[in-house]
């Protein structure tokens, strides 16, 4: 059956500057008109989806294969291709992009790993973070994200993988470029030998005898990975590296657009919304009501593995070709109507479970995913307790260059004071 696509904007891309301020009302239309969407624009050819229910089936479903690595080069010719082997070479040993028994081994082994690292050995690591860049701040007026929401991640996440965190600008410049790479439907080749270059420096770094030694010394996830044996299965070198570069690129982007976007959505809120950041009986339905809201990962990719016919939620029968990427709108699938309740609104204290997709769905659910709670937690419960009034200024936004990373390049912010009218005092 032929489906009949009335309607995609011809311009519409991750790097069109007209959809990058307000996807969501395009989703809307997306939703309610064109829920499955073949597009010759988005990688030379995909399936976007748009409503819960198909973004949900199609996460789980194993005809669809996570060997995505080199979707992005989709528009180079083969001999171009080569030019960037090495480089997909490392994306192509993260967890993220493996399926089947691989991933199931890998999954277990990384988050063996990972298992020291509990919510209260990092809570007052992320913390000491979080007040340092904090006392740092000038309160009548400071960018919060070149000076707080860029630094934290790169800090925190550099302090569990146990390497400096005095090089949380580097990683924060490598990771940025291969955000942008997958972030985007449009790069150059210029950005590709720039994300190459940046790639190659991450992977020297992380596999620097200093990083190793720094590393054992801090008992960090990086040695973790180097000497956790699951099965009798462990991790060679290049692994371990990918790994951590995984957690980098992804944690990163994830966490300071999260922080970003929560204070935005949470400035024209009143006191009492903010204060359920402050206690433990609300923080957690709040902190799942801004991951929801905020998504600051727009989409979820997959590529099929074979050919087949789906059946969306619209009624549509959808030939599937074998090797097409399909774009799975997460942000879109979290304001669906048909799932959630008030879904074009910021409830903080909506009831949990909050059934969002923002780390994905099924054995692909992020694994990073307690690490983003955490930091986004302290972070907001931070700033709202030294700062309650802090207010976005008066600006222009500027937003990232992509939209698979959604959020602020830059926003400022300041601790308003309030005026006692019966003593005149300000507090």
């Amino acid at each position: 059956m032929t489906v009949e696509q009335p309607f995609l904007p011809a311009e519409f891309s991750h790097n069109s500057a007209e959809y990058i301020p307000d996807p969501f009302s395009f989703y809307a239309e997306m939703r309610a008109g064109n829920p499955a969407y073949w597009s010759e624009r988005i990688f030379g050819g995909a399936w976007l989806f748009f409503r819960y229910e198909d973004c949900l089936r199609l996460m789980t479903d194993e005809r669809l294969s996570n060997s995505r690595a080199a979707v992005p080069l989709r528009f180079l010719s083969e001999p171009q291709q080569r030019e960037f082997a090495d480089m997909i070479g490392v994306y192509e040993r993260w967890l993220a992009f493996h399926d089947g028994r691989e991933h199931t081994m890998n999954r277990r082994q990384v988050n063996r790993s990972y298992a020291p690292f509990s919510e209260a050995i990092l809570e007052p690591r992320i913390q000491n973070l979080v007040d340092l860049l904090l006392d740092r701040v000038d309160p009548d007026g400071f960018d919060l994200m070149s000076e707080f929401a860029f630094p934290l991640p790169a800090m925190v996440i550099a302090d569990v993988l146990g390497v400096p965190t005095e090089a949380h600008t580097e990683l924060t410049r490598w990771t940025d470029d291969i955000a942008h790479l997958f972030g985007s439907t449009q790069v150059s080749v210029e950005h590709l030998r720039r994300t190459q270059a940046s790639t190659r420096e991450l992977v020297a770094f992380l596999a620097s005898p200093e990083c190793a030694a720094a590393a054992a010394r801090q008992k960090g996830l990086l040695h973790r990975l180097h000497t956790t044996e699951v099965h009798g299965h462990h991790f060679v070198e290049d692994d371990v590296i990918a790994q951590a570069a995984l957690l980098l690129f992804a944690g990163i982007a994830s966490i300071r657009y999260l922080i970003g976007n929560s204070v935005h959505a949470l400035d024209a809120r009143p006191a009492r919304d903010r204060e359920l950041l402050l206690s433990a009986d609300t923080v957690k339905c709040a902190v799942e009501e801004l991951l929801r809201w905020c998504t600051p990962v727009q989409f979820v990719g997959r590529v099929v593995k074979e050919d087949f016919t789906f059946t969306s939620s619209g009624g549509l029968r959808i030939p599937f070709s074998s090797q097409s990427p399909v774009m799975l709108y997460v942000a879109s699938a979290n304001r669906d109507p048909d799932k959630f309740s008030r879904a074009d609104e910021l409830v903080l204290d909506r009831p949990l479970p909050n059934e969002h997709l923002t780390f994905g769905a099924g054995r692909h659910l992020c694994f990073g995913d307690p690490l983003v709670r955490q930091t986004t937690r302290i972070a907001l419960a931070s700033l709202y307790r030294r700062m309650p009034n802090l207010r976005v200024l008066p600006q222009i936004l500027n937003w990232n260059n992509n939209l698979g990373f959604h959020g602020f390049t830059s926003l400022r912010v300041a601790a308003e004071t309030v005026t006692d009218e019966a003593s005149g005092r300000t507090e």
